[in-house]
């Protein structure tokens, strides 16, 4: 995850402000990874009625040039958002949505340098189907784990 005591010094020394609204927003990406814009817009409006959707937007494109955040479409026609990390590979159920977060089975940066190229950013989906959707294609009941979309890594 993202180090979000240094955002704010971050920012500033990027000329940018440090809002309000744009540390909610930061926290809510922190906490909530896979959301789409309009999911986040939610969530900041449940805390701060006043926030808009053109503030949302324009963060979320300040923080992704800022390589604070990225995105991804997993899949769908919209992108989401998560705290830029560590190289990983998103398990994203074409069924339910499900996004799960695991880590790279291999090191991309060191695959690309043995082939004499330089890899900035990864960026791997692997689709498929989760073990709940496949039990109710069955007919099995499996407790509720939290998956669907935005539901972030699971146990």
């Amino acid at each position: 995850m993202a180090d979000r005591v240094s955002m704010p010094e971050r920012l500033r020394a990027e000329g940018k402000r440090v809002t309000r609204e744009r540390e909610l927003l930061l926290e809510i990406i922190d906490a909530n990874p896979h959301l789409d814009a309009s999911e986040i817009y939610d969530r900041a409006r449940g805390v701060n009625p006043r926030i808009g959707l053109a503030t949302v937007y324009r963060t979320l494109r300040l923080l992704e040039t800022m390589d604070v955040i990225d995105s991804n479409d997993l899949g769908e026609d919209h992108s989401h958002y998560e705290m830029r990390q560590d190289d990983h590979v998103h398990l994203v159920c074409s069924e339910c949505g499900a996004v799960l977060d695991v880590a790279a089975p291999f090191d991309p940066r060191a695959f690309g340098r043995r082939r004499g190229f330089e890899i900035r950013q990864t960026r791997l989906e692997l689709v498929g189907v989760c073990d709940d959707c496949r039990a109710k294609s069955r007919g099995e009941h499996r407790p509720d784990l939290g998956s669907g979309p935005g539901a972030g890594p699971r146990p």
